[in-house]
């Protein structure tokens, strides 16, 4: 969910240091916290209280070449907390926007159960909405809407 959270942060941080300049420096965010956000998210989606701390990182890179307009390695850890357990999500890999063939694409490697739903690949032509994916689903469908019924499943107790 964090990834969600810090896309358009991501993508203002990128646009910012664009210049030619800077384009070979990555921009690094650290974090290790409570983190209420994720904390009231999870509550709301799974109606009991759930508490979160999440720690890891996020590389943003510049543009380098062209081809690749922007490239985000994400590295997140979030501990959920409930009454009946703990559970521990980690979102990892990196997220790239490309133009290929005069076309805008998203594409999301990695471990991403709380936002694409597959481990392994996902990739979005954001003009057309035409999407694939190669890997593991971990959800009902790629980009599920009940991405977190077996979380919130694993933190009530439920088998």
């Amino acid at each position: 969910m964090r990834r969600l959270l810090l896309l358009p942060l991501a993508l203002l941080v990128t646009l910012t240091l664009a210049s030619p300049a800077l384009a070979a420096r990555p921009t690094i965010i650290n974090f290790d916290d409570d983190d209420a956000a994720d904390s009231a998210l999870y509550t709301q989606l799974c109606g009991f209280p759930i508490s979160s701390e999440s720690a890891g990182h996020v590389v943003f890179h510049n543009e380098k070449s062209g081809a690749t307009n922007f490239i985000a390695n994400w590295n997140i850890r979030n501990t959920l907390t409930s009454e009946h357990g703990t559970y521990h999500v980690v979102d990892a890999g990196p997220d790239m926007e490309k133009i290929k063939g005069g076309a805008t694409y998203l594409t999301v490697t990695g471990r991403s159960v709380t936002f694409s739903t597959v481990i392994g690949r996902v990739e979005v032509n954001l003009d057309s909405g035409e999407v694939t994916w190669h890997g593991r689903l971990v959800g009902a469908e790629v980009f599920d809407p009940a991405w977190y019924a077996p979380i919130c499943d694993a933190l009530e107790g439920t088998p």
